[in-house]
């Protein structure tokens, strides 16, 4: 890639720290002016937007998805067909399989916090999953109970903001562990 003479490192991650040249009481500062122009901070920064990295916001998106087919999955399960109609159940124990495999190799950490986060990751998914390859089948057999009134298209809205909801306190929760340390 050619350059035009700048370094190529990372960028900063805000200007929040820049003051004015030469005066070293404004560093680390940041603008305490609220829009209503009173002056005063409330002490909240919001987060950048590189704290939700890429991996957390697919699982967040794939979660509102396989949320709402669950949902259909669950109605599927307690009305007209049982568990594993779908497809036979060893698939089932498979999904829980490589989802656990996934993420203990996903893991940044090891040893038995990895351990775990992977086994609560597999089986909160795996379940997701389980039932919503239920209810895709039920969804399959009758289209109705989702097209009628465009009843899906609020299941899969509600079900997308439970998933980011979700993943707002799990990031709240981490954050707080983390201060807390």
């Amino acid at each position: 890639m050619a350059s035009n003479g700048d370094s190529e490192g990372p960028p900063a991650a805000s200007n929040a720290s820049v003051g004015p040249t030469g005066d070293p009481s404004t560093a680390g500062d940041t603008d305490s002016t609220r829009a209503d122009g009173s002056g005063t901070s409330d002490g909240v920064v919001p987060a950048p937007v590189e704290d939700a990295s890429g991996y957390g916001l697919s699982l967040t998106l794939l979660g509102g998805v396989l949320l709402a087919l669950a949902y259909y999955g669950y109605i599927a399960v307690t009305g007209p067909q049982t568990l594993g109609q779908a497809i036979p159940g060893p698939f089932y124990l498979l999904v829980f399989a490589l989802l656990f495999v996934l993420e203990l190799f996903q893991s940044r950490d090891r040893g038995a916090i990895a351990v775990v986060r992977a086994t609560v990751l597999a089986l909160f998914y795996g379940g997701l999953t389980a039932f919503a390859i239920e209810g895709s089948v039920y969804l399959w057999r009758n289209p109705s109970a989702a097209l009628d009134g465009y009843v899906g298209v609020t299941v899969l809205a509600v079900s997308l903001v439970v998933a980011a909801l979700a993943y707002f306190l799990y990031l709240a929760a981490l954050e707080s562990n983390a201060a807390g340390k």
